[in-house]
C-alpha cells in the first residue's frame, strides 16, 4: 500500500511537470517552453519519488511558472543551452531557492561562475544570501564585479565581507579572508573612510591592518573610544599614523590640540597621558591666550607704578616747595 501511494505521488508529480510543460507550450515559442521544462524537471528531480507531493505543490503555487519562464529566459539569452542546463543541474542540486536566487540576480553568467567555484557545502548558504531582496541585489552586483571572492567573503563574515569588498575591492577581500568576525566588524566601520583617501594613503593603511590587524585594531577602538563622533581616516589623522606607525602601534594615541590638529601623544599610563595631553593643550593655551594676559596685566602694573611714582614725587616736591616758602616767609618777618 505505501509503495503504491509513493508511485502515485510520483505520477502526480509528473503529471504537474507535463501540465506546466503544457500550457508553457500553449503560451510560449518552444524555445522558451523547452528550457523552462528543462529546468521544471530539476524541480522534480530534486524532491525526487519521496517529494512528489511537495515537488506538485511547488509547481501548482502561483506565481512559479512566471518564476521558472523567467529564470529560464535569462539563461536562454546570456548563456544558451549551456546556462540553462547549468541553472537546471543547480535547481536539482539545490532546489527551488536556486530559482529565487537565479531570479533576484542582475546577469546570471557571473552568479554561475562563481557558484561553480565555491565548495559544494557553500552554495547552498549562498544561494540563500543571494535570494534576500535589497541586501541579495547589492551582493549580485558586488559579486559581477569582483566575482567568486565577494561571496566568499560574505560567507566568511555574513553582512560585513561584501561591505569591504565593495569599499575597498580585492584587498578588502584579502583582509576579509584573514580577520576575525570582530576585526572585520570594526573595519568595516571605517570602510567608506578607508576608500575615500588617496590611493597611497590607502594602501599605507591597509599594509598595517594586513601585517599587524591586532594592534591597529586595537588602536582604532582606542581612538573611537577617545574621540566619539570623529572620523578616524581622514587626510590629516591618517598622515599621522603613516608618520609614526611605530608610537601608533606600541600604545600611543593620537588626540587634538587646540587648533584641532591631530598630535601623537604617549601613552605612559592614564595619568601620563592626562599630563602629557594637558601639557600640550596648555602650551597652546600658554601661547594663545594666557601670555598676552601677563603681558596686559604687567602694563597695567608698570603703569600704576610709574604713575604711583610721579605722584609720590609731585607730593613730596609740593611738600618740599611749602616748606621753603614757610621759611622764606619768617625770615621776611624777622628782618
Amino acid at each position: 500500500m505505501v509503495v503504491s501511494m509513493r508511485v502515485l505521488m510520483c505520477f502526480v508529480g509528473w503529471m504537474a511537470c507535463a501540465t506546466f510543460l503544457a500550457d508553457s507550450a500553449a503560451a510560449s515559442p518552444l524555445p522558451l517552453a523547452s528550457v523552462g521544462g528543462t529546468i521544471a524537471k530539476s524541480v522534480v528531480k530534486f524532491f525526487g519519488k519521496e517529494g512528489a507531493e511537495e515537488s506538485t505543490e511547488y509547481l501548482a503555487r502561483s506565481g512559479t511558472k512566471e518564476l521558472l519562464e523567467r529564470v529560464a529566459s535569462t539563461a536562454s539569452r546570456e548563456g544558451g543551452d549551456e546556462a540553462v542546463d547549468r541553472v537546471a543541474k543547480l535547481v536539482a542540486a539545490n532546489g527551488p531557492e536556486a530559482l529565487a536566487a537565479l531570479d533576484n540576480v542582475p546577469s546570471l553568467l557571473p552568479i554561475l561562475r562563481s557558484l561553480d567555484e565555491l565548495p559544494q557545502g557553500d552554495v547552498k548558504r549562498a544561494l540563500a544570501k543571494l535570494a534576500a531582496g535589497e541586501s541579495g541585489r547589492e551582493l549580485a552586483e558586488t559579486v559581477g564585479r569582483y566575482g567568486t571572492i565577494a561571496l566568499r567573503s560574505e560567507l566568511k563574515h555574513p553582512g560585513v565581507g561584501v561591505v569591504l569588498v565593495r569599499s575597498l575591492g580585492d584587498e578588502g577581500a584579502e583582509l576579509a579572508a584573514k580577520l576575525s568576525d570582530d576585526q572585520a566588524i570594526a573595519v568595516a566601520r571605517h570602510a567608506d573612510e578607508l576608500a575615500s583617501l588617496s590611493p597611497t594613503q590607502r594602501q599605507g593603511v591597509l599594509a598595517l591592518l594586513y601585517s599587524d590587524s591586532k594592534r591597529m585594531i586595537e588602536f582604532m577602538g582606542r581612538f573611537v573610544s577617545a574621540n566619539p563622533g570623529k572620523s578616524l581616516f581622514t587626510a590629516a589623522t591618517t598622515t599621522v599614523i603613516l608618520a609614526e606607525p611605530e608610537r601608533i602601534l606600541g600604545g600611543d594615541e593620537i588626540v587634538y590640540d587646540a587648533d584641532g590638529n591631530p598630535i601623537v601623544v604617549s601613552k605612559s599610563g592614564l595619568v601620563g597621558r592626562s599630563l602629557d595631553v594637558g601639557g600640550s593643550v596648555a602650551e597652546h593655551v600658554s601661547e594663545r591666550y594666557v601670555r598676552p594676559l601677563v603681558f596686559a596685566v604687567a602694563g597695567f602694573v608698570g603703569l600704576f607704578v610709574a604713575l604711583y611714582a610721579v605722584m609720590k614725587l609731585w607730593h613730596t616736591h609740593r611738600r618740599e616747595q611749602l616748606k621753603t616758602n614757610q621759611w622764606s616767609g619768617e625770615s621776611s618777618t624777622r628782618d
